[in-house]
């Protein structure tokens, strides 16, 4: 992915069912990922804005507390679009390059970064 252009990388989506169809798969992937290791972190909600292309901007949560509901406790967020999202997933982008880069905006509880870091790695 990494020397795909964005074109390329929307395409491909598009071929694989598209934008809702990949974040859902996306995110029930970082969801296991993330698994046991979620318990370092007790009261936290990672939030993903995803800027697609056909959807606006796709918002999912990742609750790293089974007691975390309706925006309680610390909130990391995170904004990027979707062919950086996918970059990203994939190890193709460093999450350090994208954020120096504009490529991810990163706001709120920023501190999580460090600590969240090595959980999202390619699981599916």
């Amino acid at each position: 992915m990494q020397d795909r252009s964005d074109t390329e990388i929307l395409a491909w989506i598009a071929s694989i069912g598209g934008t809702r169809a990949f974040l859902d798969q996306a995110f029930s992937c970082m969801s296991e990922a993330v698994g046991a290791r979620r318990a370092d972190v007790r009261g936290a909600v990672i939030e993903w804005d995803i800027r697609t292309p056909d959807q606006g901007t796709v918002g999912y949560q990742i609750l790293l507390d089974d007691d975390v509901r309706d925006g309680a406790g610390s909130r990391l967020i995170l904004a990027v679009d979707m062919p950086n999202f996918l970059r990203l997933l994939v190890g193709a982008l460093d999450g350090d390059e994208a954020v120096n880069r504009g490529m991810l905006q990163v706001s709120g509880e920023t501190v999580l970064v460090d600590t969240i870091r090595e959980w999202f790695r390619p699981a599916c």
